[in-house]
């Protein structure tokens, strides 16, 4: 990566809490969000991972959607942002000054629910969710897994029908 000088480097990674301070890890994700937003400039790099995890899902993804198009529009600094709302990947699929990249996978041809994942960065919008995928490689139950895929099938068919009747 090419990268010229910036004036201030922000993060916003991992969870941590302050509980003795009343503070849950997702205050203290929205009190580092806030700096971010208050300090950066168009010369800054803020880095955010995963923003808007710790409340719902609803929340999460218009907290991280708003946050996004503030850094975007408004402050206009070079942002690497991850996130696991796949609807905030396609609200900003198609900016001008958006890229989109994931990690690589590797998919087996005869076993859809089995991946590798490669660690290289490439171009492109993730095609889909591999959380599943990583609850197997971590030892879950396969009842536990056939269920959980099942809600999860249940809930991408019910999200598609409401992004068609949304864009219609």
């Amino acid at each position: 990566m090419k990268l010229t000088l910036v004036d201030r480097i922000f993060t916003r990674l991992g969870a941590s809490d302050r509980l003795l301070e009343g503070k849950s890890t997702f205050f203290v994700e929205m009190e580092e969000c806030k700096s971010i937003m208050e300090h950066a400039t168009p010369r800054s790099l803020a880095i955010l991972d995963e923003l808007g995890r710790g409340t719902s899902t609803f929340d999460g993804y218009s907290l991280a959607s708003a946050v996004m198009k503030h850094l975007t529009l408004k402050v206009r600094c070079r942002s690497m942002f991850s996130t696991h709302y796949h609807m905030l990947v396609k609200d900003f699929i198609s900016h001008p000054k958006v890229q989109c990249y994931h990690m690589a996978f590797k998919q087996d041809k005869n076993k859809k629910e089995e991946i590798t994942f490669l660690y290289k960065f490439i171009k492109g919008a993730c095609p889909k969710s591999f959380g599943i995928n990583v609850a197997r490689m971590a030892g879950i139950p396969k009842s536990i897994l056939k269920v959980a895929a099942e809600k999860s099938h249940g809930f991408a068919k019910k999200m598609d029908l409401l992004t068609k009747r949304i864009n219609n």
